[in-house]
């Protein structure tokens, strides 16, 4: 192992592997571009995407770019399991804050669907005419509001843009996991957020442990496969151990609780024979042609889809996953 002394320790020299545009920063450009138009976004997340911190370095960029945009961000993991009502009712207070200005202000409370959609129609006009300039909605994890509200809150959006017309001043994006269908038809427009790329996850890397030996440097960006979780967790183990891992074992014990959380899911793939026959395929790092199989490895974050031409093909996230099977 290289015992890592802190920032100015060791130096990476040489260029890493570049790419024209990684994907996820081609995401993002596409994003800011279609909120500065308020439109309204459908964002799949799949398990260990990240998004928050991808919505909010988007939300700043909104704040500080002209024209800009105000941008409200909020997570929706705490509506998991809540009832119809009091999901009703967080959504408006969230939507009271949309134009910026919410602070001792009234916020109806509802127990109907007519009162919220009601409530939020006057809450979306009140954004639209008070807000200094546009505003919009950046929410994640929204495959955990009940389905219903999901469909109130869509529903709502699609009204108020009916009304303005193109004078619309309020944006929305929701971000949800690989199962959440309503995403794809409630909204205008649809994209993927997906891994890093190798010189991404390198350069996030860096940023959170200091410059490294390049080899080192890309053998963790590989190791990762680009899934941000996995990339923040082995940053996090190497900063809190003061030791960058040489080895893949090494480094599998270096992301701490992260390795935990992957040897659940891979324990739950290959409980079932079908699911595990296809794990252990993938397991050998060559993409395959995608089978039906694979949409449950997807969903549950831990295959992918590349390439963009007529044959599908799927592969497994990280080198991470693998060996949390063997």
């Amino acid at each position: 192992m290289l015992v890592f002394r802190g920032r100015r320790s060791v130096v990476h020299e040489g260029p890493l592997r570049r790419v024209p545009e990684a994907p996820r920063t081609r995401t993002a450009r596409r994003i800011r571009a279609l909120l500065r138009r308020v439109e309204r976004v459908a964002l799949v997340t799949p398990r260990w995407s990240a998004p928050q911190a991808f919505l909010e370095d988007i939300a700043l960029d909104l704040a500080v770019e002209e024209p800009g945009v105000a941008c409200r961000t909020v997570g929706l993991r705490a509506l998991r399991g809540r009832s119809t009502p009091e999901a009703w009712n967080y959504l408006l207070r969230v939507l009271a804050d949309l134009d910026g200005d919410a602070a001792g202000r009234p916020v109806p409370i509802v127990c109907t669907r007519a009162g919220f959609q009601t409530a939020s129609a006057w809450l979306l006009e009140r954004a639209h005419h008070a807000s200094p300039r546009p505003v919009a909605l950046l929410a994640w994890d929204a495959h955990h509001l009940p389905v219903d509200v999901l469909d109130d809150l869509l529903e709502a959006w699609a009204s108020y843009q009916a009304r303005v017309g193109e004078e619309r001043r309020c944006g929305l994006l929701l971000g949800g996991a690989v199962n959440a269908p309503a995403l794809r038809t409630g909204l205008s427009h649809h994209l993927d957020l997906g891994d890093y790329a190798e010189a991404e996850a390198a350069a996030s890397m860096v940023l959170q442990m200091g410059p490294l030996p390049l080899p080192l440097l890309r053998a963790a960006a590989q190791f990762s496969g680009g899934v941000p979780a996995i990339v923040h967790a082995l940053g996090n183990g190497v900063v809190e151990h003061a030791v960058l891992p040489e080895d893949t074992e090494s480094m599998f014990r270096c992301l701490g609780p992260m390795a935990s959380e992957i040897r659940t899911a891979v324990s739950m793939a290959l409980a079932r024979p079908e699911s595990a026959d296809r794990f252990l395929a993938l397991a050998a790092g060559t993409p395959l042609e995608e089978e039906p199989v694979d949409a449950e490895l997807v969903m549950t974050g831990l295959a992918r889809r590349v390439g963009t031409g007529s044959v599908r093909r799927v592969e497994l996230r990280s080198p991470a996953l693998a060996l949390a099977a063997s």
